[in-house]
């Protein structure tokens, strides 16, 4: 017959305190060193240490000699003020007691101690003492309250990533599931300890967590991978000498044992353990019940072929074990343990004729069932981890909205960087039209300022060679005066001296005409378009020249012709002009010199025509070559009448014929 099992926790591991010389020490040689040096060691802290090592050590051997040294620790602590060890001595004490049955003092034990890890903020020790507390509950089978602590302990344990406290936290779900006969939450929160433990260096948690497993997948039929996950407990258990836990998994793989006498054998086989090292264990309860209902099931047993057994025996060593386990579970006030004991009671009494005891029993495991079982119970408990789930939920929606909250900044963050990259892109765009556009500028005033210096140039060329003329006639004149005096007559001399006044005149009226366009031009050297008559050009020239002596100088009349231009540009081409062929024509019989306008196309042709020798071929082409050098002295005057006709679009055109004379053509725009 199978029964529901108590999981028998273990001890849960605290602060480690270490000792040096005595690390590779364990059990009675740890035991042995530790005794040796107390006496040597100073009251202060690390002989409550000491202390603390020694009960440690002497709790999986004999949990009875345990008290002594944490008692004696838990004063020595006080003494000493020091709180962290009060503490620490306070929870190995309710660990111990809890062990023997008490579970009231040994929750009064763990209350101290929880306060004082809560002033100290010991966040890991807070949740450790948590799952002690519901421990105690889960004994009396108090699962609601066992559950409740244990949904404390576990956000605590979680916040900190302590895989050891959340290992443990885990195996306690797993045995509050287990004895509220959820099996499929039993073989969850088993597997969950695994996996926590497995990361951890506690062996007490893993053989715990493998044990309930494997009971788990036996209980839902799968019996091969149960008694796989058992086998492995107790050869884990072997293996790390921790004896109390191998028997603890002896009782619960005897309890799922088919075989009555193997059962006994397993059971005895644990209670010879418990006996030398833990005879107060919780487990003695578990296998002194299972030993009494296999011996109630092997007296039962007609068909038995072992008949060395007498019926009547069996059935005194039922009643013993089944009343030896109710008695302990009365005093550790195990109720869900006491309901399996009292089923077990009801079938020995009624097998004995005992019906008014069964009875009695009946009713009582009826009133204990139904408040271990209820409906309600278990839905308190499924509202504790629905809470939890919940707190779990609220917990990764705030994380998540702290999170969205993070990426909604970064996208701000990153759209501001953005706009901000398309702003300095802008600027920089914008600063480049700018210099674009002042490169531009200045490209524009540098080409004005060099066409104003060409013009200055050009201004000072003609100045230059219009007042050379002139000057040399009177040179000239003066140079006979001196050299050959008698040369002319008096009234060579007379007309030679009018000549010369004249000259002189001209060359006057010449050089303010010279200066008043300096003066115009001084501020930009551009030509000044204006509408003017035709005939006020001709007038000009006609005043400028008179009458050259053996030259006729002849004016088309161009009454109502007019047009626009820059006045001074245009009559220094005039003038330039005119006096090159005066020069010209000076040894020419009949020298003749004509100027006519004409209207073609609306545009005026103003023309100038001699009846000289003609020009030579290398001074015709000075108007139209730009590649003649301006220093050149032939044809000086003809570059700087190509220089200003181009400044004010005037289009120059030459006919010469060698001893025919030469004709040049001005061609400028109407007025509007």
């Amino acid at each position: 017959m199978k029964h529901t099992l108590i999981h028998p926790l273990a001890a849960l591991l605290l602060t480690i305190l270490s000792l040096p010389a005595l690390s590779q020490k364990t059990g009675q040689p740890l035991i042995d060193s530790l005794e040796k040096e107390l006496p040597a060691l100073k009251e202060d802290t690390g002989k409550v240490l000491a202390l603390a090592r020694l009960s440690d050590a002497w709790h999986p051997v004999n949990i009875q000699k345990a008290f002594a040294p944490a008692h004696e620790g838990l004063q020595l602590a006080e003494k000493l003020h020091w709180q962290q060890g009060i503490a620490n001595l306070y929870t190995r004490l309710g660990l111990y007691t809890s062990d023997t049955g008490n579970n009231t003092l040994a929750r009064e034990y763990f209350e101290r101690s929880y306060a004082i890890n809560t002033q100290l903020g010991s966040k890991a020790n807070q949740a450790k003492l948590l799952i002690n507390i519901g421990r105690s509950y889960l004994f009396e089978a108090n699962y609601t309250k066992a559950a409740d602590y244990y949904f404390k302990a576990l956000p605590i344990a979680e916040s900190l990533h302590d895989e050891e406290v959340t290992a443990l936290v885990c195996s306690n779900m797993t045995s509050c599931f287990f004895n509220q006969k959820d099996l499929k939450k039993t073989a969850e929160y088993a597997e969950m300890t695994v996996q926590h433990a497995a990361r951890t260096d506690n062996p007490t948690l893993m053989i715990r967590a493998l044990e309930f497993w494997g009971i788990a997948k036996i209980e839902l039929k799968d019996t091969a991978a149960g008694e796989a996950f058992l086998d492995s407990a107790i050869s884990f258990a072997e293996r790390k000498g921790f004896r109390v836990e191998m028997a603890n998994v002896m009782v619960d793989k005897a309890s799922l044992e088919p075989d009555i006498r193997k059962q006994i054998a397993l059971n005895l086989q644990a209670e010879k353990i418990l006996v030398e090292v833990s005879p107060n264990s919780g487990t003695v309860v578990i296998y002194s019940a299972n030993l009494g209902s296999a011996y109630l099931s092997l007296a039962k047993d007609s068909t038995a072929p072992d008949k060395t057994l007498d019926k009547a025996m069996l059935l005194q060593k039922a009643r013993y074990y089944l009343l030896r386990a109710k008695a302990l579970a009365e005093k550790r006030n195990n109720t869900a343990r006491q309901a399996d004991i009292l089923k077990m009671l009801v079938d020995l009494e009624e097998t004995q004729g005992n019906y008014k005891v069964a009875l009695d029993y009946q009713k009582r495991f009826n009133a204990i069932n139904d408040s271990l079982f209820s409906q309600d119970k278990k839905n308190q408990i499924a509202g504790l981890e629905g809470r939890h789930a919940l707190a779990l939920k609220d917990d990764e929606l705030a994380l998540n909205q702290v999170r969205l909250s993070d990426q909604r900044k970064t996208s701000i963050a990153l759209i501001a960087g953005l706009l901000l990259l398309g702003v300095i892109g802008i600027l920089f765009y914008r600063q480049s039209r700018i210099r674009k556009k002042a490169n531009t500028t200045l490209t524009e005033l540098n080409q004005q300022l060099y066409e104003a210096n060409a013009v200055k140039a050009r201004f000072f060329g003609i100045l230059s060679h219009d007042l050379r003329g002139p000057i040399i006639n009177l040179l000239h004149f003066l140079h006979i005066q001196k050299d050959r005096p008698g040369l002319l007559n008096e009234a060579q001399q007379a007309a030679h001296q009018q000549s010369i006044q004249q000259s002189a005149e001209n060359l006057l009226n010449t050089m303010e005409d010279m200066l008043l366009w300096s003066k115009e031009q001084m501020a930009n050297f551009k030509p000044n378009f204006k509408t003017m008559p035709v005939n006020d050009l001709f007038g000009y020239l006609q005043k400028f020249f008179g009458q050259p002596e053996n030259v006729r100088l002849v004016f088309d009349e161009a009454t109502g012709l007019t047009l626009t231009t820059d006045e001074n540009y245009l009559r220094t081409i005039m003038q330039n002009l005119t006096s090159n062929a005066v020069r010209i024509l000076q040894e020419t019989p009949g020298a003749t010199v004509e100027w006519k306008a004409r209207v073609e196309r609306n545009e005026i042709i103003l023309s100038i025509a001699d009846n000289g020798p003609g020009l030579p071929p290398q001074l015709a082409t000075t108007l139209t070559d730009d590649t003649t050098s301006d220093n050149a002295r032939d044809g000086f005057g003809f570059h700087l009448i190509r220089d200003l006709a181009r400044a004010i679009d005037c289009k120059l055109d030459i006919k010469t014929e060698p001893g025919k004379g030469t004709v040049f053509f001005l061609t400028l725009p109407t007025a509007a």
